[in-house]
């Protein structure tokens, strides 16, 4: 009952695959296709997911960005192991990646830094990322703030804002088939190779 629908072309390399489904993705999901699930374990292991956006990857893991005194940032600092999670709709498709989250350079942060949209860096200034706002006001303030200071300058990077790259342990690609028997092969790391099993739906 599953013959006539293509299974998953498992490469010897994982990334090469990611990069072909990310590629289709770019081209067919209709809103944001680096948009990404990424799951922590806080102090009181407690789990928390929220979407973030990937900004790149390699053969080394996949890099996002964000202030590291956020909730996010606080629980990678407890504990780096994550999970990351993309599901494409228009695609059928999705990649799960467990794996662990460590800092970027910070020339990589600030190359990316400077590559954002000016009104992005007053925001990274201007917001305490996860920290309780009484009014939209006070934010508005702090936007009007640090706009006036940064007038006409250069504006740097805060030294908490930054990115981790998570290096992958395990990569899961997923296809949906017909009758749930969804077409699902894993990666789990093993030294500097990969092993490769397919999984039962």
């Amino acid at each position: 009952m599953t013959e006539k629908i293509k299974l998953i072309n498992a490469k010897e390399d994982p990334i090469i695959l990611f990069s072909e489904w990310f590629e289709e993705a770019k081209q067919k999901e209709i809103n944001v296709p680096n948009a990404m699930n990424l799951s922590t374990i806080s102090e009181s292991l407690m789990p928390s997911s929220r979407i973030v956006l990937l900004e790149s990857f390699d053969n080394n893991g996949f890099v996002f960005y964000t202030n590291v005194e956020s909730k996010k940032g606080n629980s990678i600092n407890f504990n780096p192991q994550v999970s990351l999670n993309f599901y494409w709709k228009s695609l059928l498709k999705q990649i799960r990646i467990e794996g662990i989250a460590k800092l970027v350079t910070n020339k990589e942060a600030d190359e990316y830094f400077d590559s954002r949209p000016e009104g992005s860096k007053i925001g990274a200034w201007a917001s305490n990322q996860s920290s309780e706002l009484k009014t939209r006001e006070e934010l508005t303030n702090k936007i009007k703030k640090y706009t006036e200071k940064y007038k006409e300058k250069v504006i740097p990077r805060p030294l908490y804002w930054t990115g981790f790259r998570v290096e992958p342990l395990l990569i899961e690609f997923w296809q949906d088939m017909p009758f749930r028997l969804h077409d699902r092969v894993e990666y789990k790391r093993n030294n500097n190779s990969w092993l490769i099993k397919r999984l039962y739906p």
